[in-house]
């Protein structure tokens, strides 16, 4: 039997909001990048964790979504946070463009 490869995955934490829900765990660039790009934006931070496969992260990103993120009617709820992520990917990238757009420039002190 093949060994299992480990992922890796990143979420956002905002320590200074003891309040705030979980967010939801990322594993592919370049959306990690942009967590990275996020937190030194915006001060928080990033937290990482491996998963023992994608089925175990999975689980974990629907239990999250189960806890912090179902606010809307759901017609297969084992894959709503599947498609919030997909929402959530536009919105950092959208975040990270405005930004750009504003200041003119990219951000170079990020991975």
């Amino acid at each position: 039997m093949k060994p299992r490869t480990p992922l890796h995955a990143y979420r956002l934490v905002y320590p200074a909001s003891p309040h705030t829900f979980e967010v939801l765990w990322e594993w592919e660039q370049p959306c990690i990048g942009r967590l990275l790009w996020t937190a030194k934006t915006f001060g928080c931070q990033v937290v990482q964790r491996y998963f023992v496969d994608w089925h175990a992260l999975a689980e974990e990103n629907r239990r999250l979504w189960d806890a912090s993120y179902r606010l809307r009617p759901a017609d297969d709820p084992s894959v709503m946070w599947q498609v919030w992520m997909a929402e959530y990917r536009t919105l950092v990238a959208t975040v990270q463009e405005v930004y750009e757009a504003q200041y003119g420039h990219k951000r170079t002190d990020h991975p």
